[in-house]
């Protein structure tokens, strides 16, 4: 019976070393938590201790560190739901946001979080066209307009739009001196030679536009006259013509328009407040397109309940119950995030070494008894002869 107690205790002194080891070889590893032994009614038991580990900047824009209460929800190729505090994320083939491990890391309402390679184009419906017509210009000697024929108009300017599938094509707007103001002409690039009139200005005394015929002139906040005059050569496209003037001076013409073409992925950013903004590049220009899921922190009533999977991650237990889905700073006292960061080990590295000379100790002692019952019993069998 005496062996038995001692092969126990050496058996508990040996486990201790295994866990302060395990403990001291993970001192560097993203998320992870450490463990130690402590007696419950007698029985001695590894429990693992969730304080949070130090937050060290690593400007990757996708590494997420938490801060305080909550776990990132992973599922695994097979389908497993995991928790972590291992935040290095990164896009798979497909564009699935996914952790160091390839699990698919979840949103706040528990979807796996796809971002588009692409969104869709869009058609120009507006454009812009800042105008200063020179009033000393003359009347072209060309008596018919021509987009072929440079004698018969003055100056042109031109606009890039595009249609429903992303095509573009250019519009050109030209401008005819006439005796009392411009006629505006504009033709597009599919068609070059087909221009059409859309509208003939005229000017006070003091150069402020004061007819645009067909279109009619209105005011703007501050009162200049603006007038919104569908071009021809660029149909659908509305332009306002945002206080036109007529000034004895350089010609000058300013002209943009909304729309794009299939934008191409560019990069991700998780923000803050856990939102995902997948950047596109359009028109040679990074934009923002903001998703509507948000990074998921999942918070358990009880983290000690969890069961171990892995190095870093662990699996729900009915111990430690269903966790609230929410998102950084949400509900049940949800952590906050640092993005370009990561959370290393909670691992006191002095205070395991400590525990690890004790436990060797320990472990040394019982390994003493243990021989010395064993040279007794052998002392014994030999009187026994």
């Amino acid at each position: 019976m005496g062996m038995d107690i001692d092969t126990s205790a050496i058996t508990k002194s040996y486990a201790k070393l295994n866990l302060i080891g395990y403990n001291i070889s993970n001192q560097n590893t993203i998320g992870y938590k450490s463990s130690s032994f402590v007696d419950i009614l007698g029985q001695s038991t590894s429990v693992q201790n969730f304080k949070g580990g130090a937050i060290t900047a690593d400007n990757n824009p996708l590494d997420v560190a938490i801060s305080g209460k909550g776990f990132f929800k992973v599922l695994s190729a097979n389908g497993q739901a995991l928790y972590t505090r291992d935040g290095r994320f990164q896009l798979d083939a497909n564009n699935n946001l996914i952790d160091s491990k390839g699990n698919f890391v979840q949103s706040s309402t528990g979807t796996t979080i796809n971002i588009p390679p692409s969104i869709p184009a869009k058609a120009s419906s507006t454009g812009k066209m800042t105008l200063n017509l020179d009033s000393s210009a003359t009347v072209p000697s060309a008596a018919t307009f021509s987009p072929t024929d440079t004698t018969s108009y003055n100056k042109s300017t031109t606009t890039k739009i595009y249609d429903s599938t992303g095509k573009s094509s250019t519009v050109t707007s030209y401008f005819v001196k006439t005796s009392n103001g411009y006629d505006i002409y504009s033709a597009n690039s599919a068609t070059p030679t087909v221009a059409t009139k859309d509208a003939s200005l005229t000017f006070d005394t003091n150069g402020n536009l004061k007819t645009a015929l067909p279109a009619t002139v209105t005011t703007d906040d501050v009162g200049n006259p603006t007038v919104d005059i569908p071009l021809s050569g660029a149909p659908g496209v509305i332009f306002t013509f945002d206080n036109p003037t007529l000034t004895k001076g350089p010609f000058t013409a300013t002209s943009t328009a909304d729309g794009y073409s299939t934008p191409a992925f560019a990069n991700l950013t998780i923000g803050a407040d856990g939102a995902i903004t997948p950047n596109y590049v359009i028109n040679s220009q990074p934009v923002a397109m903001p998703l509507k899921s948000m990074l998921g922190i999942y918070v358990f009533p009880f983290d000690a309940g969890l069961t171990p999977v892995g190095v870093s991650e662990w699996a729900q237990t009915v111990a430690s119950g269903t966790p609230t889905a929410t998102y950084p700073g949400g509900e049940n006292g949800a952590g906050s995030i640092q993005t370009g960061a990561t959370e290393g080990s909670n691992v006191d590295t002095t205070a395991a070494m400590v525990d690890l000379l004790s436990a060797q100790r320990a472990f040394q002692a019982e390994s003493q008894v243990v021989n010395t019952q064993s040279q007794i019993l052998q002392e014994v069998a030999q009187l026994g002869r």
